[in-house]
């Protein structure tokens, strides 16, 4: 992907934001953050999960944050477990990953899953996954290969209608905002149903019935608000404060009480801050 191609696309995006969160570090947190990354690489060049092993999902996390703040040689060992991997991944999300890892370090995707492929695995494959969840896998996938306006135009029509279940949760709110900002629909009244999940001086919760706030909804919140061109100025100083707290060593926690320190946590925290400055 060149680098015009990956400004434009909303994983050229998420690099963008993190790039922006990592640079309003301290430079001593910095170097915390890089130390973190570098620990989460395992020996074979995949990025680990909570459990120490090479793990697709939590790879894709890896190269996003690397990629945003230039570890070429994190991304250069990682070439050869994503490589190894092609044709072993078991899921659709798996395969998502692996394909928008190659476009990010690779390139290409070798061109291996036509359009019609990859309508096969949005609609057909792992139903025990969120079909909201694999939809917005394959917009990322199908933003980043063929970065063109016009390919989502026939999505409108389905988009301008379409109206999210009321027990929906934030990070779906934030997916369908950014989906429908891609294809240059209004997208004012999902900004403002997005807000309704925002909890004063702490954050964005996943459920509105919840009390707690959490990084992950969070960061996706403001990212899809940003985006939007919402004004985030009255979000900004209890966004700040959460994103803070959730800060431990080099990564950041989940906010919810889950003290575990992992890539995509640490994926989130950086976005959600890049986005606030």
């Amino acid at each position: 992907m060149n680098s015009k191609a990956l400004a434009n696309s909303v994983s050229g995006q998420f690099i963008y934001f993190i790039r922006k969160g990592y640079q309003a570090l301290a430079p001593e947190w910095q170097a915390e953050v890089k130390n973190f990354i570098r620990s989460c690489q395992h020996r074979e060049g995949g990025f680990v999960n909570r459990a120490g092993n090479p793990d697709i999902y939590y790879s894709l996390f890896g190269v996003w944050l690397a990629k945003s703040i230039e570890m070429d040689d994190i991304l250069d060992n990682h070439k050869h477990f994503i490589t190894a991997s092609e044709g072993k991944q078991k899921n659709t999300v798996d395969t998502f990953a692996i394909l928008l890892i190659r476009i990010l370090i690779h390139e290409t995707d070798r061109g291996k899953y036509s359009l019609v492929k990859l309508l096969q695995l949005a609609f057909f494959k792992s139903r025990q996954t969120s079909l909201f969840y694999r939809l917005f896998l394959f917009m990322l996938v199908v933003d980043a290969r063929y970065h063109s306006s016009w390919f989502w135009y026939p999505a409108r029509p389905v988009l301008w209608f379409y109206t999210l279940p009321e027990e929906s949760p934030c990070s779906i709110h934030a997916a369908l905002l950014v989906i429908k900002k891609k294809v240059k629909l209004k997208s004012e009244p999902e900004a403002g149903r997005l807000l309704s999940f925002y909890e004063e001086g702490k954050g964005f919760k996943a459920y509105q019935a919840l009390e707690e706030a959490d990084l992950l909804s969070t960061a996706v919140a403001m990212f899809a608000l940003r985006t939007a061109g919402s004004d985030l100025r009255l979000l900004a100083p209890g966004c700040f404060d959460f994103i803070e707290q959730c800060y431990s060593d080099g990564a950041f926690l989940a906010g919810n009480g889950d003290n575990c320190r992992d890539l995509e946590y640490t994926f989130y925290g950086l976005l959600a801050l890049g986005t606030l400055v």
